[in-house]
C-alpha cells in the first residue's frame, strides 16, 4: 500500500504573508552634483499583498528632513507606482532615502517591513 505524500504550509520569513507594500527602485541622480545644480529623486513602491491597498503613504528624507511625502489611494494588487521630486543642490554632505509607509499605518508584523526602507544615496557637493 502506497503513502499518501501530505504537504502542509510552513510560515517562514520569506513569505508573502502579511506583506502589504515593498520599495522596488530608488534613485537620486545625478550623483555627481555641483551646488545650484538640480538633483532628481524617484522612489517607485508596489503593492504586494492580494487586494487593492486604500493608501499607501511615503516620503523621502534628506538630512534627517522630509523633502517629499504624501499618500497614493487605491492602488490593485500588483501594481506599482513611482513618486518623483526634485531639490536644488546645497553645498555639504547629505544623505536621502524613501520610504513607503513610514508610520505602518498598513500594520505589516516589522519583519515585513525591511522591504519598505530602499537603500539610501550619499551625496556630495562642492
Amino acid at each position: 500500500m502506497k503513502k499518501k505524500l501530505s504537504l502542509r504550509k510552513i510560515k517562514t520569513t520569506q513569505s508573502k504573508k502579511d506583506d502589504k507594500v515593498m520599495v522596488t527602485k530608488f534613485s537620486v541622480s545625478p550623483v555627481k552634483v555641483k551646488k545650484g545644480e538640480k538633483v532628481t529623486v524617484k522612489m517607485t513602491i508596489k503593492n504586494v499583498s492580494e487586494k487593492v491597498l486604500k493608501g499607501i503613504p511615503w516620503q523621502i528624507v534628506k538630512n534627517k528632513k522630509i523633502i517629499g511625502y504624501g499618500v497614493r489611494n487605491d492602488v490593485a494588487a500588483g501594481d506599482s507606482f513611482t513618486v518623483s521630486l526634485s531639490w536644488t543642490a546645497a553645498k555639504g554632505d547629505h544623505f536621502i532615502y524613501g520610504d513607503a509607509d513610514p508610520k505602518n499605518t498598513l500594520k505589516e508584523p516589522k519583519i515585513k517591513q525591511f522591504n519598505n526602507l530602499p537603500q539610501g544615496a550619499d551625496i556630495k557637493v562642492k
